[in-house]
Order: C-alpha cells, then sequence, then structure tokens
C-alpha cells in the first residue's frame, strides 16, 4: 500500500476504537478525540511502509501515550464505556433486557480497576492480540494472558452471583 492508502486505511479501521480508548483513559470525549488526532498527525510523519506490519499496536501505543499526557495535564477522572446504540430490530422486551444487561456489566467493570479496564478495551474493543496489548501494556504476553483471564472470570462470578467486588484485584 502506499504511505496515502495506509493512512486513509488507519482512519477507517482505528479511529472510532482509538476515541473510545482514549476516553476511557481521558474521562472526555473532545479531548480523546483530541489523542486521536494527535496520534494520526504522529502517524503522518513515520515511515509507514516500515510502521506498516505493526500499525494496530502503534497506533495504540501512542493514543495512550497521548491520552495519558492530556490526563495528566488536566487532572480528569476516567469513564469506562461510551453510550452505544442498541440494535433496532429488538422487539420492546429484548431491547430492555439487552439495556438492563448494558448498564450491569458497565457497572461492574467500572468497578475494576484501570488496568484491568484498560485491558478489556484493548482486548475487546481494540482486537489487538496478547503480543500487541503486552507492547503497549509494557507487560509480559503471559501475564496479560493472566490479567485478562482473572479478569473475565471476575466479571463471570459478579454477573453470575451479583456480588460485591472485592478489594483491589491487580496488585
Amino acid at each position: 500500500m502506499t504511505p496515502e492508502e495506509i493512512i486513509t486505511f488507519a482512519i477507517e479501521r482505528f479511529e472510532k476504537p482509538l476515541v473510545s480508548y482514549a476516553r476511557q483513559i481521558t474521562g472526555d470525549l473532545e479531548s480523546a478525540r483530541d489523542a486521536v488526532q494527535e496520534t494520526f498527525l504522529r502517524l503522518s510523519r513515520q515511515d509507514l511502509e516500515k510502521l506498516e506490519p505493526r500499525l494496530a499496536p502503534w497506533l495504540y501505543f501512542v493514543c495512550r501515550n497521548c491520552a495519558l499526557d492530556y490526563r495528566r495535564k488536566s487532572g480528569r477522572t476516567l469513564e469506562l464505556l461510551e453510550e452505544e446504540d442498541l440494535p433496532v430490530d429488538l422487539c420492546p422486551r429484548q431491547t430492555l433486557i439487552a439495556e438492563e444487561d448494558r448498564q450491569k456489566l458497565a457497572a461492574l467493570v467500572a468497578r475494576l480497576p484501570e488496568r484491568q479496564r484498560e485491558l478489556l478495551k484493548l482486548k475487546f474493543e481494540g482486537d489487538l492480540s496478547y503480543k500487541e496489548m503486552a507492547g503497549i501494556m509494557k507487560m509480559s504476553i503471559s501475564h496479560i494472558g493472566v490479567q485478562l483471564h482473572e479478569t473475565i472470570q471476575t466479571l463471570k462470578k459478579l454477573w453470575l452471583t451479583d456480588q460485591p467486588l472485592p478489594g483491589r484485584l491487580i496488585p
């Protein structure tokens, strides 16, 4: 691909997930958009042909750093989930159940430590591999796997039992 095609692809594929990811870190949509804009600006300054094989982890790494810089400067707190529209083809009862489930999951996820919330975002919204996540989070691949497994097991247990979340899960 040409450099222009790489940038176009990156924007089309990653802009929305990066904004959602940055919003988790910054706590506000406008600053998240600014962080993503800065990320794509930095992308335009790179040797895109060399960067292309590792484009996704590079974008998330740079976006994370831009968002963390903003958060440090502004002192804002985290929000986890961006409001998402429910499918329109559901009947009213299914829509209500889906919304209740989304709210319950969002509440459970919001009670997790910041690092676990970030890992969930990278995995399920960013669709990144463990290796890519490890590079972004500066953790080993195996530690990423262990942390995600523990996080998902905790969420599953909480979902099924609706018990309060114990203290901090990651030492």
